[in-house]
């Protein structure tokens, strides 16, 4: 258990880091979103790019990685909209608030996951990585737009514009990339890869800085039942039934510890981000997430450590 611990601290450190860095307003508010759209649009797909160009792809479970995670997804995501009814009215929730909810369990962040599984596999936790984001990307990002628009926006977005919002993320286009250069075997000039390198090398830590400067203590303070929920669905229940999927698809080594890893991070902070711009309820967005970066500065080690055991 210290080892998986004392192995994700830095990664802590880091988000805490930038937490303070907003907070003391050494870096004001304002300025977090400049880092935000280059990391966003330039250093993460650059990392993803690059690595899944040198990656031995053919070396790792591309099958049993991408069903095992959709089954995941797909398992919590719907049994979310079976309960719809029932959850508003046990907690007390309007449209919006479900759709917040909604999102807060099922969508994960992958500026937490790369950094966690580069340090523990080198470049081939990182294509694992790739490989769950290019699975999972689309997918909950299609689903959460859906979920969002037909429950908090004012107006309700067609099919075109929910695949322009799916298919513009630039997540989606450097793995499709990244996968097809690798597969194909095209030799790409290595100053041009030296250079994606370069840009891709400063993804992790600027990604964690702007993991903590997102985070809203404020709206935390006092957890409604929603994110108390929303927090366990994420933390406990994704990754329990990532490893209920890998047993069934045969998944184990260190492409189960990325499943498990990526299933056991918190939300991404882009649904805050969707919610305040459809209609939903940001701020039950923002408290969630906060609560699930706390406390998954112990939950994280604890399923990492279990992974070394089940499998």
């Amino acid at each position: 258990m210290i080892p998986a611990f004392e192995s994700l601290l830095p990664v802590f450190m880091l988000i805490g880091l930038g937490f303070g860095l907003r907070w003391r307003q050494i870096v004001p508010e304002e300025m977090w979103r400049g880092v935000e759209v280059v990391s966003y649009w330039v250093f993460f797909p650059a990392l993803l790019a690059d690595t899944l160009i040198r990656a031995e792809l053919r070396s790792l479970p591309l099958t049993g990685v991408t069903l095992t995670m959709v089954a995941s997804f797909l398992t919590l995501a719907l049994a979310l909209v079976a309960a719809r009814a029932p959850l508003m009215r046990m907690l007390g929730i309007d449209g919006p608030a479900y759709s917040s909810l909604f999102q807060s369990s099922v969508r994960w962040n992958g500026f937490i996951a790369l950094p966690i599984l580069a340090k523990l596999q080198g470049d081939t936790g990182v294509a694992l990585v790739a490989l769950v984001m290019g699975a999972l990307v689309p997918l909950a990002n299609f689903a959460a737009v859906i979920v969002v628009a037909r429950n908090a926006s004012a107006r309700p977005l067609s099919l075109r514009q929910t695949l322009y919002v799916v298919f513009r993320n630039p997540f989606i286009w450097a793995t499709a990339i990244g996968l097809a250069i690798n597969f194909a075997g095209i030799p790409i000039y290595e100053p041009v890869m030296t250079a994606m390198h370069t840009l891709g090398a400063a993804a992790i830590g600027s990604g964690l800085l702007m993991v903590g400067s997102g985070l809203r203590a404020a709206e935390a303070a006092k957890p409604s039942p929603a994110v108390w929920l929303g927090t366990a669905l994420k933390l406990i229940g994704t990754p329990l039934l990532v490893i209920g999927w890998s047993f069934i698809f045969g998944l184990s080594g260190p492409a189960f510890l990325a499943c498990i890893t990526c299933a056991a991070v918190p939300t991404a902070m882009s649904a805050y981000v969707l919610a305040r711009q459809m209609g939903g309820d940001a701020s039950l967005v923002a408290a969630t997430v906060t609560v699930q970066t706390l406390v998954s500065f112990i939950s994280i080690p604890v399923f990492v450590w279990l992974a070394g055991i089940i499998r």
